[in-house]
């Protein structure tokens, strides 16, 4: 393989990685159905308002990637200019982004789901990274993981080390932990070249045989930073693994079926209904499976992401190994044009293939996330005056921080007394609400 392509490879996997997650943004939390009822077949970056008019705090600045696309950047920055992973660099930069003059709820942070606002808080009271992260069997350490594929390309007990490591700041579950292994190996193997004359059969049978071996690891090296409860989580992801070679031969909707099912049998936090769900062993399968199989970036990032639920993470996942696998002109012209702060995402792709940033005109992360966060905002409160002017929603309440108004309930009074029973007032949910476990 050509230096030219294989730096194709290497920018390609860290733009795939915002595209997907910046693609699968804007419809985060809807359920497939609802996505096709709101915005029928997705071919680009939507516009928020045709989803979320009532609801500005969800507006999402077009082509603009959230948290997903932010940890990897970090990442590839610590491992660029540490010479390798480096915890506390890590965890460093994660603060020093929550503590930027940035108007997001978080500092520069956009979007971040709970288990990584837990281990933040850890931090902040200075627990050790190596310690900070919860018992979440979410994807939050898999979505990131990107630059450890690429910086270890051709050293596999490395590429395990880093992976699990950067996951052990946010989460300790071992199929969290897992999981970011498998999703770097993948990375790793399309960036190198190594599967590009393997059907998928073989690449699934290299992928399943190095998630077995990698968990064992996980277990005989890891273990002391794993609770003890979570002992009984180890092998789960080898076994998901293995059923991609099955999957290969069913018809697509089959193919989710039995994936929801077989992440019911590995002891999620609740019942897993969606192949989108956050959950490591749902969403993660998904976006794994179709990462490793698919032989158009453009039809594969689009799969995942018509799922529903966890889109951008899905979306992270799965463009990661395509763009890794496809190179950086397999992804759609118009989906890299319209990715903010593109040209940035990529050098950090070539700064992990050159394990350096000499010469490269690379921002500071922190100021950088600071400012795309403040543009954001700034397009939102711009199209909220829009809507205020047209009457479509509420000018927001200080008391509610920006969202234009209260949850609405159906007509009842407060309290009801039906049979000799207080009944409470009932109110109106989403049919797509839902929460991220990252």
């Amino acid at each position: 393989m050509s230096e030219i392509e294989t730096r194709g490879r290497f920018r390609g996997a860290m733009l795939g990685l915002a595209v997907g997650d910046a693609l699968g943004c804007p419809v985060e939390g809807l359920k497939a159905g609802h996505i096709q009822q709101l915005v029928g077949r997705i071919s680009g970056y939507v516009d928020p308002m045709q989803i979320w008019k009532e609801k500005p705090w969800r507006w999402r600045m077009p082509g603009l990637y959230s948290d997903d696309t932010q940890q990897a950047l970090f990442l590839a920055d610590t491992l660029v200019r540490c010479h390798g992973f480096d915890p506390g660099f890590f965890a460093r930069l994660l603060l020093r982004a929550a503590q930027a003059e940035a108007p997001g709820s978080l500092g520069a942070h956009r979007g971040v789901g709970p288990a990584f606002l837990a281990a933040l808080k850890r931090l902040a009271i200075g627990v050790p990274p190596e310690e900070s992260g919860t018992l979440s069997a979410g994807m939050g350490p898999a979505m990131r993981v990107a630059p450890v594929g690429l910086y270890y390309a051709d050293e596999s007990d490395a590429l395990l080390s880093a992976a699990v490591k950067q996951a052990l700041v946010t989460h300790r579950d071992p199929r969290a932990l897992a999981l970011a292994a498998a999703v770097a190996f993948a990375v790793a193997q399309g960036a190198s070249g190594a599967w590009d004359r393997l059907p998928p059969g073989e690449r699934i049978k290299l992928l399943t045989e190095w998630t077995g071996e990698a968990e064992k690891a996980i277990e005989r090296e890891f273990i002391g930073f794993i609770p003890v409860e979570a002992f009984d989580m180890f092998g789960r992801v080898r076994a998901c693994v293995e059923n991609f070679r099955y999957y290969r031969e069913m018809e697509r909707g089959q193919v989710w079926k039995q994936l929801v099912a077989e992440a019911n049998r590995h002891f999620p936090a609740h019942q897993i209904t969606e192949p989108g769900d956050p959950f490591a062993l749902a969403g993660g399968m998904s976006a794994l499976f179709v990462g490793v199989t698919a032989n158009s970036f453009e039809d594969g990032l689009l799969e995942v992401i018509h799922l529903g639920k966890d889109t951008d993470t899905m979306g992270a996942i799965a463009g990661g190994i395509l763009g890794a696998r496809l190179g950086e002109e397999a992804i759609p012209p118009a989906w890299r044009e319209g990715l903010k702060n593109s040209e940035q995402v990529a050098l950090r792709g070539e700064g992990l293939l050159d394990r350096s940033f000499q010469g490269l005109r690379v921002e500071d992360p922190v100021e950088m996330e600071a400012r795309l966060t403040e543009e954001e905002a700034t397009e939102r409160n711009r199209l909220l005056e829009i809507a205020v002017h047209r009457g479509e929603v509420s000018a927001p309440s200080p008391s509610r921080r920006g969202r234009p108004a209260p949850a609405k309930t159906r007509e009842k009074p407060s309290a009801q007394v039906r049979k000799g029973k207080r009944q409470k007032p009932e109110r109106v949910k989403a049919p797509w609400r839902g929460g991220k476990d990252r």
